[in-house]
């Protein structure tokens, strides 16, 4: 059963980004997976950055005219592999996507949360019907090395719950993090007190020995 950790949606992808980019695969070897009613499909990741997951970058065409939007999750990973706890999500409409292959800005709101080291999916998915009216996400092959060792992409039946099935391939993809704020730093209150206590009035020597800023 897949636990929904979010709530709504967001009924298109937003063009701008608050977060810095953090993780990126830009390349493909001019092949796609399909995102259909008969098909998911997730590229996992290694965050590098922690912070709250914005948005991300995906290389999409749509095929036809398919008239149901685009999911897009952001999920855990379990075992190497997508999980079932969602993060995050957004629907993308059929008009967001484009003809032919091209980076897509999708806004994730609520954002993810995401922690330097961690594993997490892209994962998409879509009602869409097969082979005629339908999309498609760009990816690379591995004949050498791997373009991208962080994750992988993976497939798997729609709606997607796994099992999953390992592509061997990278997807084509980015990912922005708003970092999170680095915590204050400073002299401990306690040492503080015990300063001003001793040098009475002398304040700015207290800080000054704790090379504190000005409170």
């Amino acid at each position: 059963m897949i636990v929904v950790a979010w709530c709504g949606f967001l009924l298109a992808p937003g063009a701008a980004l608050a977060g810095t980019l953090d993780q990126q695969q830009a390349t493909d070897t001019s092949t796609a997976k399909t995102v259909s009613i008969a098909q998911g499909v997730a590229q996992t990741f290694t965050a590098g950055v922690t912070g709250n997951l914005d948005q991300v970058d995906l290389k999409l065409s749509r095929n036809g005219t398919p008239t149901v939007d685009l999911g897009v999750e952001i999920r855990d990973v379990s075992g190497g592999q997508p999980g079932n706890r969602i993060l995050a999500g957004t629907l993308v409409p059929p008009a967001s996507v484009p003809a032919t292959a091209q980076f897509v800005p999708v806004t994730m709101d609520p954002q993810a949360p995401v922690v330097t080291g961690g594993q997490y999916a892209i994962v998409l998915y879509s009602f869409a019907g097969s082979a005629v009216n339908d999309y498609a996400w760009f990816f690379a092959r591995l004949p050498a090395g791997d373009p991208y060792q962080g994750g992988g992409l993976f497939s798997t039946a729609s709606p997607p719950s796994g099992p999953w099935f390992d592509e061997q391939a990278d997807a084509a993809f980015k990912t922005y993090v708003v970092p999170s704020t680095p915590p204050a730093t400073g002299q401990p209150a306690a040492p503080l007190k015990k300063c001003k206590r001793k040098h009475g009035a002398k304040r700015k020597h207290c800080r000054k020995r704790a090379k504190r800023l000005p409170v």
